[in-house]
């Protein structure tokens, strides 16, 4: 046989020859896998799935811890919500109209009570007012020449009242010296009521002029500018948009049967979801005397220090009310809770298999939450390692206080070899299946 044909057979055969290897050895696998299907806790972590390797749909049971629904006393509170807003917000416009010339303020700067937002051009009223002056000073000199008309007229009305008594002159002339100091005094009452008039032009000037000047009604931080400078601007312009933002207020919705229950000045617990991390502590400060004709909803104005300014208005918080009160629920350990989607729920046993039940919550309370419907007094629930779990698995209860002082007693070197099959809580697996493991590995060695 020459060396091309013996070539040419070895790369035939040798294909051949490795899907049979490959054959055999999966049928070796799956014989094995027969022979141990459900390996135990020793062997958990060759198979993949939960903690331990048993997984849902494997052979291994999870090792899981389980409560009792028992009824409680909790503490009756209202879960409000809503959004932040300052205690004061002033849209800042001029009283006349005209051109700005400069604006003193922007976004995010504090300012106080009073203090100068902007300015609007003023030239036309200062001409008036330099104009108001001179005419004063002209009213000021008719008076002047008026009072002094007066004086001549007085001094010659006194000496020819003398010549009439003495009966030198006529009484006619008299009398006509009399009119002309009556004429003078009314000139002179006339000259000063001119100069009140002026005296009026000016303050309403002056008032005209300090208009041209803005300042901030209310102390507090400049939340938003409306306009630039150089614009023209109306009395119905907001230049400016000035807040108070310590304290914040939060207005939130009370339904009808519990507004009775609340009282002014009731201290509130408030979250930020924006501020996971910070609590507040608010207070009622009004309650509204009537209710919304639509929803039936009491209106309450809560107030919350914000001293530090991290809190911005429209923010949403969260607000917890407690009442006062307590009642008789029925509660369930908060570990047993579990969530498919919006829906809670908890798991049971039901032969040896984890069941989901879904139930109405209530309130939550430390470690408690209360269930208003879908148990009852003295139902088993799962509640360490209840997410870890679905529906239909094989459980196995364990009791944490065994397991506890197994632990304390072993340490981490005895449970060395069960390293990889512990469940989550470092719970290790009993001495039978562990004695099981031991003998598979030794039969897997012979």
């Amino acid at each position: 046989m020459s060396l091309k044909k013996s070539i040419k057979y070895i790369l035939i055969i040798l294909p051949f020859a490795a899907l049979l290897g490959f054959t055999v050895y999966r049928v070796r696998q799956e014989l094995k896998n027969k022979e141990n299907p459900a390996a135990g806790p020793g062997q958990g972590g060759t198979r993949p799935g939960g903690p331990g390797g048993g997984g849902p749909g494997g052979g291994r049971a999870q090792q899981v811890q389980t409560g009792t629904a028992a009824m409680g006393r909790i503490a009756e509170s209202i879960a409000l919500t809503g959004s932040l807003r300052a205690r004061e917000q002033v849209d800042v416009s001029p009283r006349i109209a005209g051109r700005l010339t400069q604006i003193l303020a922007d976004t995010g700067q504090p300012v106080a009570r009073g203090a100068l937002l902007a300015a609007i051009e003023d030239d036309e009223i200062r001409q008036q007012i330099e104009r108001s002056n001179a005419t004063l000073a002209v009213v000021d000199a008719q008076i002047a020449q008026r009072q002094a008309e007066l004086n001549n007229a007085k001094v010659e009305f006194d000496r020819r009242s003398q010549l009439v008594a003495s009966g030198i002159l006529s009484r006619n002339e008299l009398d006509t010296l009399q009119m002309r100091y009556s004429v003078a005094q009314s000139q002179l009452e006339l000259a000063r009521a001119q100069r009140r008039q002026s005296e009026a032009e000016q303050r309403e000037l002056a008032i005209r002029q300090s208009q041209t000047r803005i300042t901030s009604p209310i102390a507090g931080i400049i939340s938003k500018r409306h306009v630039a400078t150089g614009a023209m601007v109306g009395s119905s312009t907001p230049i400016v948009t000035v807040v108070s933002t310590n304290p914040m207020l939060v207005d939130a919705q009370v339904s009808e049967r519990d507004v009775p229950r609340i009282k002014r000045g009731s201290s509130v617990a408030v979250t930020i979801d924006s501020l996971p991390d910070e609590k507040f502590t608010g207070r009622i400060m009004r309650i509204a005397p009537t209710l919304d004709p639509q929803t039936r909803n009491g209106s309450i104005e809560i107030e919350i220090p914000n001293r530090n300014g991290i809190l911005k208005g429209q923010m949403f918080a969260r607000i917890q009310l407690d009442l006062g009160t307590t009642r008789e629920s029925l509660l369930i350990p908060r570990d047993a809770l579990v969530y498919r989607g919006d829906q809670p729920g908890i798991y049971t046993i039901d032969q040896e298999k984890a069941r989901y039940v879904p139930l109405e919550t209530g309130l939550t309370q430390g470690e408690n939450v209360e269930v208003i419907s879908g148990l009852k007094v003295g139902d088993t629930v799962i509640t360490r390692g209840s997410n870890l779990i679905k529906e239909g698995d094989r459980v196995r209860v364990i009791d944490a206080n065994r397991e506890g002082n197994r632990q304390e007693r072993g340490g981490p070197q005895g449970d060395k070899g069960a390293t990889d099959n512990k469940p989550t809580g470092g719970t290790a697996p009993p001495a039978g299946q562990q004695g099981q493991r031991s003998r598979s590995e030794s039969g897997g060695r012979q």
